[in-house]
């Protein structure tokens, strides 16, 4: 039994890993507030230039939906919140046994088409996040 948990870690390690790392980053977010804390990263572009990037809130959304604050999450920031579940899509498909689903997913994800799409909305969310319209649409959430 000792030999087979062994065997499983060594063959397993950076499974492992990630999963102690994603736990652990979990743990943290979870019990420390990104936007009272200073231990966090800051956005380099905001804080040069004042702007808002498409991943500004993002921190603050992942703090704000481990509580089930969903509608603060989506005020951080709206476009990681709704790229949540299509991730979750996304990943449920490829751990499922549909193989012809799976390799329709994994071939659309990988066009180029599907990365200009993804860039271009992330482009024009970057530059709409910082317009008046868009801080005052937020508010009145």
């Amino acid at each position: 039994m000792r030999l087979q948990i062994s065997t499983l870690i060594k063959n397993n390690k950076k499974r492992i890993a990630f999963c102690v790392f994603f736990v652990c980053s979990i743990c943290l977010y979870f019990f420390v507030d990104p936007s009272k804390s200073g231990y966090f990263l800051k956005c380099p572009l905001k804080t040069f230039t004042g702007y808002e990037c498409a991943g500004c809130g993002v921190q603050r959304a992942f703090h704000s939906l481990l509580h089930f604050r969903l509608l603060e999450a989506f005020k951080f920031n709206p476009l990681f919140v709704i790229s949540i579940p299509v991730l979750l899509v996304v990943l449920i498909i490829n751990f499922s046994d549909n193989q012809k689903l799976k390799a329709e997913v994994n071939r659309l994800i990988a066009g180029k088409a599907f990365v200009f799409v993804v860039l271009i909305i992330v482009f024009v969310f970057s530059l709409l996040k910082n317009t008046d319209f868009y801080k005052d649409l937020i508010t009145r959430l």
